[in-house]
């Protein structure tokens, strides 16, 4: 294709990868990408396309939304120790197992509401946005500051092979044992399993995931010069003390109440939302059928539609505040409030035609949301290692 058209394509491939035969790829309608220099789709004709409504930010919705979810927060926490406390002990490990899953998508929901404030998308007040961010996502153990500062790195350079921030994938060779390890069953359970466990902290703490010139750098230090400017310093700095302070608050509950109950109650559910946040970045950047680019085929525009809206199901959607089926939105307009882009979607897809990105996983025992868990195996199991296509037929960076 070179610097224009788009990707040969024919079946969807559900998200599997590709073998080198030296054929001519058979990709799917994910794979259609916008030319370098188009005058037909930019984004003012995208902007133009959305209502005017959509990027009206309510001071009233987005704190309802953030009250609704933290009264949540406690009522839940209240309910599981009642129902602990008047169940057969039989029943207590269902009450707990419903406990976290319910927990952790509600925490997901607030993290997301912080999320939107670094972005500036939760109101027109940055002093408001600021304070509701920096306790929000302090409170999950996350760096507002630091990470709202390399996050928008990722918006500005999404899909880029070398600028990119998070989940840039592998250029390792596709023969190499260590990637046909990690293609394997129990290769991908060990991936999914540390991504679980530790894949949020690696990345805050070593970079894990983002740009390869860039591993080994901390969001705890001031002095990363790849991550911060000299400016950001003071931000670093209050995000680690914000989660210091924390850290100290959870220390004292633990001495007060025990470190069973404190590990029940927060940091289980914090766990299951940390996973969402990797598990969600992964699928939103990430299919066999959608590119990566180098610098030289790379644009704002392109990288910024190469995103991939997704479902989790209408209710664990509405819990995360759609992050998952209103992210080409996102990314076109990152400011935009949630509920705005939402509703924007369909005039987003009406208007970009083939270049619209959306992969609905097939429900699995009736269930989206299962569905869901099984394309983020088999994208982890597919994904390892990306490279140009051998026929030659453009200049992308395909996985292999």
């Amino acid at each position: 294709m070179g610097k224009g058209g788009s990707a040969s394509q024919a079946a969807p491939t559900n998200g599997q990868p590709h073998l080198d035969t030296g054929k001519p790829k058979q990709r799917g309608q994910l794979a259609n990408t916008i030319p370098q220099a188009s005058d037909e789709i930019t984004k003012r004709s995208v902007r133009e396309s959305i209502p005017e409504h959509c990027f009206k930010r309510s001071y009233f919705l987005s704190l309802s939304h953030l009250v609704w979810d933290l009264a949540v927060v406690v009522v839940s926490a209240y309910m599981v120790l009642y129902a602990v406390d008047v169940l057969p002990s039989a029943a207590t490990p269902f009450a707990w197992l419903f406990y976290w899953w319910y927990q952790g998508l509600t925490c997901t929901g607030l993290w997301v509401l912080a999320h939107e404030c670094g972005h500036g998308g939760f109101t027109d007040s940055r002093l408001v946005n600021d304070t509701v961010g920096f306790f929000l996502h302090s409170s999950l153990l996350t760096p507002y500051f630091s990470w709202a500062i390399t996050h928008a790195k990722h918006h500005h350079y999404t899909n880029h092979m070398t600028m990119g921030e998070t989940w840039v994938p592998s250029t390792a060779d596709p023969n190499k044992k260590s990637v046909k390890f990690a293609k394997s069953s129990l290769g991908t359970c060990q991936r999914v399993l540390s991504v679980f466990l530790v894949g949020w902290y690696m990345y805050l703490f070593v970079n894990a995931t983002g740009a390869r010139q860039n591993r080994g750098q901390s969001h705890f230090n001031p002095g990363a010069k790849a991550l911060f400017k000299k400016k950001d310093a003071n931000y670093v700095r209050a995000s680690t003390v914000g989660m210091l302070i924390v850290a100290a608050g959870i220390g004292c509950c633990i001495r007060a109440f025990g470190f069973g109950p404190v590990w029940r109650l927060y940091f289980v559910p914090q766990m299951i939302a940390n996973f969402y946040l990797c598990m969600i970045t992964f699928m939103q950047h990430t299919h066999a059928d959608v590119p990566h680019f180098n610098d030289e085929q790379w644009t704002w525009l392109r990288g910024a539609i190469s995103t991939i809206d997704r479902s989790m199901g209408s209710f664990a959607d509405m819990k995360t505040h759609y992050i998952t089926s209103s992210h080409v939105a996102h990314h076109l307009f990152s400011d935009m409030p949630f509920y705005g882009a939402e509703e924007a979607t369909p005039y987003i897809k009406a208007h970009l035609g083939k270049y619209y990105k959306a992969h609905m996983s097939e429900p699995v025992l009736g269930s989206t949301y299962l569905g869901y868990l099984k394309d983020f195996y088999t994208g982890m199991k597919g994904a390892v290692s990306i490279g140009p296509d051998p026929t030659g037929s453009d200049e992308f960076m395909w996985f292999r």
